[in-house]
């Protein structure tokens, strides 16, 4: 009967994962966006269209890093998506997310987390959204290097494509993606669906805004600077930066 009770509480350690240690203190990510660049308008890409493109860059300013992790259990399944959370102990717990992880769908090679930024369009009068960015698959790592002054920042990338998004493998069934203390994501204006379609829209002034995170999908410190902002004025086929809001 002994051996049997010290049986189940080992099965219930390793199906728990690794336990943080005593007074260990979770180290959270905190994302936000720097200040927005490359606003400009495309004619040629959607003939008939004029489409808002514009440079994002999500960050992390927090003091730990941003990782999540899909399993599956085999190619006809949906990605479950958890984010591992790190702490000052060594360890680690795994929380459940919502995030939808899906392979490509952009003309991209690699596996997507859905919805992990967002763009919003907003007329100033009004302050009602007009329009939202057409894309919603994002592969996240380690590209730009933002802020390595911050504790624990590495001085070189630790999510990279070779760890990160399992790039050319549609039928994996493990998939991590993360960024790092200190580091940012590009999508540059050029990038496959980085547009706001404002086809529709009269000539006026608008307030263009990038969000990470915006539907809370992982945890993190704080979700107040979350955001980053442009003020613009459209006019037919041109586009004008009136101000840029300051980046995270």
């Amino acid at each position: 009967m002994i051996a049997r009770v010290v049986i189940v509480v080992a099965l219930a350690f390793v199906v728990a994962g690794a336990a943080p240690a005593s007074g260990a203190t979770a180290l959270m990510p905190d994302l936000g966006m720097a200040k927005l660049s490359t606003v400009r308008l495309d004619t040629t890409t959607m003939p008939g269209h004029r489409l808002l493109r514009y440079t994002a860059v999500m960050v992390n300013i927090g003091a730990g890093r941003l990782e999540v992790r899909g399993t599956r259990p085999d190619t006809s399944s949906q990605m479950t998506v958890k984010q591992r959370i790190y702490n000052t102990g060594g360890g680690h717990t795994d929380r459940a997310t919502s995030i939808a992880m899906q392979y490509a769908g952009d003309g991209h090679e690699h596996w997507h987390s859905l919805d992990m930024e967002g763009g919003t369009l907003a007329h100033v009068d009004s302050g009602g959204t007009v329009s939202a960015l057409a894309k919603h698959g994002f592969c996240f790592f380690d590209n730009v290097k933002y802020r390595l002054t911050l504790p624990g920042a590495p001085a070189t990338a630790h999510y990279v494509p070779g760890n990160s998004c399992a790039f050319g493998n549609p039928d994996a069934l493990n998939v991590m993606m993360g960024l790092s203390v200190g580091w940012g994501d590009e999508y540059s204006a050029s990038t496959n669906f980085q547009w706001i379609d404002i086809t529709a829209l009269p000539n006026g002034r608008y307030r263009l805004t990038a969000t990470a995170d915006p539907g809370h999908l992982v945890r993190e410190s704080s979700y107040a600077n979350n955001a980053a902002w442009a003020t613009i004025r459209i006019s037919g086929t041109s586009v004008t930066v009136l101000r840029y809001g300051p980046g995270a």
